[in-house]
């Protein structure tokens, strides 16, 4: 319907607008009326403490130098200290039991949540480990070996330290330490020490910090011989000087002679009231004279039997991988080399059958040919668990002391519930 304004006549209309402009003006004074409220104060609480995972954190490397007949190889993971702590156990108890196949590590046995990473100059392999707060990366490397041992290990290690912005060593091993590894059970390596390399500093640039998932150390800087950490993550060699990897390369021929290893491969009783205890979904009754050994992340249980100055260790994991490959690593272990095929089927044939925590069982003696009562033995037991994963029970010590600790064994596996 049309408006009735338009229909008025024009002196109606006239007379219209004055209300008109009146109420307009209402409403204008009412909205500048509202404008003119001021508004209310809202009050916020900025924290003064920077959240752990934005501060600026240390550097932390933990590395192993293995040593081979012709080779050294370079196991190697740095990043935030935080991230680092979370795994270092785990990581020492991966290199301390690596063992190796025509001069190279087998690295079936990483832990299931470490993922095989990308190809990259200069490494035999790389892995991927996430934690909550960054992504490491764990390089795999080696260089040829110097006659020099200690040379080397003082080379690699002093690199090391200025990567995360420490001064370089003078002391023995440049403060590096010696290891326990089953490899220096093997008389070609009995006169040179496994080092570990712990070192936590300020490195060049710490960068923001990595969430798992990211790419590791992909916001980390430095020059070529400045210590960066990207540059470290990258090349597992990165500073060191062209004229030394090229000494290293032609020192075989120098004839210099190699130190004598600082202690024995066989590890220490753990003097620790704080060690981690055994895990409880392991049930056991301990032999008598069995004493508590080292334990990590990996380890079920943990023990070392026989003289405190020529023990054995006792341990109980679960890993992966075929029957016959283990038994053919422990056999070259013991011999010190690859085990023939029809030795390792003989010893396929004659292990004993047993049952352990209710599962069917294979137990292997493993000693040396040389019939040396100090020479490394083996006493290995697999117990085959689900999704293609064993428990093994290994006694790793002098020949003797294994024999002695046949019917301790015996017992303990008789024991076992899992």
């Amino acid at each position: 319907m049309p408006s009735p304004i338009c229909r008025m006549p024009d002196s109606r209309w006239t007379s219209c607008v004055p209300i008109l402009a009146s109420l307009w003006c209402v409403g204008l004074l009412s909205v500048l009326a509202g404008c003119s409220q001021e508004a209310p104060i809202i009050t916020y609480q900025v924290p003064t403490k920077m959240p752990a995972v934005l501060a600026a954190e240390d550097t932390r490397m933990i590395a192993a130098i293995l040593p081979q007949k012709d080779q050294a190889w370079f196991f190697k993971i740095m990043g935030r200290e935080s991230a680092v702590d979370s795994i270092d156990d785990t990581f020492r108890e991966f290199v301390e039991n690596i063992e190796f196949e025509d001069g190279k590590p087998n690295l079936d046995s990483v832990p299931s949540d470490w993922r095989k990473g990308a190809a990259r100059t200069m490494r035999f392999a790389s892995f991927d480990i996430n934690t909550p707060v960054q992504q490491l990366d764990l390089s795999v490397s080696q260089l040829t070996r110097m006659d020099d041992w200690s040379e080397l290990v003082v080379m690699n290690v002093n690199r090391w330290r200025k990567q995360v912005g420490l001064a370089e060593s003078q002391k023995e091993w440049a403060s590096a330490e010696t290891m326990t590894w089953s490899g220096l059970e093997l008389d070609e390596f009995a006169d040179v020490p496994a080092i570990w390399v712990d070192v936590t500093g300020k490195a060049s640039d710490s960068g923001p910090p990595m969430m798992a998932g990211g790419a590791p150390f992909a916001s980390m800087a430095g020059g070529p011989n400045g210590g960066g950490t990207a540059d470290a993550a990258a090349d597992p060699h990165a500073g060191l000087p062209r004229d030394a990897q090229e000494a290293i390369e032609q020192a075989k021929a120098s004839g210099a002679s190699m130190p004598a290893a600082k202690e024995k491969a066989f590890p220490k009783e753990s003097a620790s009231d704080d060690a981690p205890k055994s895990d409880p979904a392991l049930d056991f009754d301990r032999p008598e004279g069995w004493r508590d050994g080292r334990m990590s992340m990996m380890r079920m249980a943990a023990f070392n039997a026989g003289p405190e100055e020529s023990s054995a260790e006792i341990t109980v994991i679960t890993a992966g991988g075929d029957l016959r490959g283990n038994v053919a690593r422990w056999m070259g272990q013991v011999e010190g080399g690859q085990p023939d095929d029809a030795d390792v089927d003989q010893a396929l044939e004659s292990a004993e059958k047993l049952t352990v925590a209710g599962r069917d069982a294979q137990r292997f003696i493993l000693h040396p040919k040389d019939e040396d009562s100090q020479a490394t033995s083996i006493d290995a037991t697999i117990v085959p668990l689900e999704n293609d994963f064993s428990l093994f029970i290994k006694m790793v010590g002098p020949a003797d002391v294994i024999a002695d600790q046949d019917e301790a064994m015996r017992s303990f596996l008789k024991s076992l519930k899992y």
